[in-house]
């Protein structure tokens, strides 16, 4: 039945968020109108074409001034909440679904979803990899090609396999 349910999504609200509102040809100004026609609360019309969403429009916010580079990767399975002015890299990545080890040991076939949290100002580098039910605070960089893991709890430079916090910094607020 699930499978089912993937299929009939593909070919219908995906094709229109990926194939239609995705592609390089639509205005910026009816992509977004696009995403909010189909539930996702979206306040920045600054994404560029690419971006691949899988999952429910309605789980997906997106902040004012937010930016998402070419070939964003999105999986709203559960809930994505992007704060306001953030920089997304080319092909950066975020993964909602989980699937728990079962108690005999084998991985379930059924996905959880666990929602990702991120903050304002946050910029996260080309091809980096948010994984499930992670939060990200305000004015953390998340360098090209990290894999957070991980919680990311207080402002600085997280990155690697898996990211770690490298530097922190000190923010001046207006």
């Amino acid at each position: 039945m699930g499978q089912v349910r993937i299929e009939l999504w593909a070919m219908t609200v995906g094709a229109v968020v990926n194939g239609l509102l995705g592609s390089a040809v639509m205005p910026r100004p009816l992509r977004l109108a696009g995403y909010k026609l189909l539930g996702a609360q979206v306040r920045s019309g600054n994404i560029f074409p690419g971006l691949r969403v899988y999952g429910s429009m309605r789980n997906l916010e997106i902040g004012r001034r937010t930016f998402l580079n070419a070939e964003c990767y999105l999986e709203p399975v559960a809930p994505i909440r992007i704060g306001e002015a953030c920089q997304f890299g080319p092909q950066a990545m975020i993964v909602t679904s989980h699937h728990p080890t079962l108690p005999d040991g084998t991985v379930s076939r059924i996905a959880e979803g666990r929602a990702v949290e991120i903050g304002d100002r946050v910029w996260v580098g080309a091809r980096a990899q948010i994984l499930p039910g992670v939060r990200i605070a305000d004015d953390v960089v998340i360098a090209a090609g990290a894999v957070v893991t991980r919680d990311c709890p207080v402002a600085g430079v997280y990155a690697g396999v898996p990211a770690r916090l490298v530097r922190k910094t000190t923010v001046d607020t207006p």
